[in-house]
């Protein structure tokens, strides 16, 4: 129990999120069956939710062992390949070591933000390319965090330059 709660709240919400997709489908397919009795329906649905549940207990078992690595640091640099469905990320952690991700397009990062990437531990041995280790990793990733202090002072600093510019506009206004 102790390790679910230690796990972090992205990851956990993946496991639920998963879990209820597969439900979700279940119980619209259950509606539909009762309405015009399609079977071909209710069937094919019943696989969907199969395969979420067990993706969503392999991910369960995945947080409660801890068969998971941490990578957090600053984004320096995004940038995309042409004819390529990844990005390329560089991070730098807390100790100035740069760090090369390629993550689908889907995650969506902002060079200078504070992030912290979920990966599946592996047994792979290293075969001596950053950009061959990197390419294999992709299939691990499990997902990200975006709310890190770092991206919370980045956001307040901005939401207080755009007061301090609304005050501006109004003294000019009243003047």
């Amino acid at each position: 129990m102790e390790q679910w709660l230690n796990a972090p709240f992205t990851l956990r919400l993946k496991v639920f999120l998963i879990l209820f997709m597969g439900i979700g489908s279940l119980f619209i397919a259950a509606i539909v069956f009762f309405l015009s009795h399609d079977r071909l329906l209710l069937v094919l649905s019943g696989i969907i939710f199969g395969g979420c549940l067990f993706r969503s207990a392999g991910l369960l078992v995945l947080l409660l062992r801890g068969d998971y690595e941490t990578i957090t640091g600053i984004c320096t640099a995004v940038s995309s390949l042409p004819l390529r469905r990844y990005r390329k990320i560089e991070l730098t952690d807390s100790q100035g070591a740069a760090i090369i991700l390629l993550l689908g397009k889907q995650v969506k990062i902002k060079p200078g933000g504070c992030y912290c990437f979920y990966f599946r531990k592996a047994s792979r041995p290293s075969l001596g390319s950053e950009y061959l280790d990197a390419s294999l990793s992709t299939d691990l990733f499990l997902g990200y965090d975006s709310s890190l202090p770092g991206n919370l002072l980045e956001v307040k600093d901005s939401a207080a330059s755009n007061e301090s510019s609304n005050l501006e506009h109004s003294n000019e206004r009243s003047l």
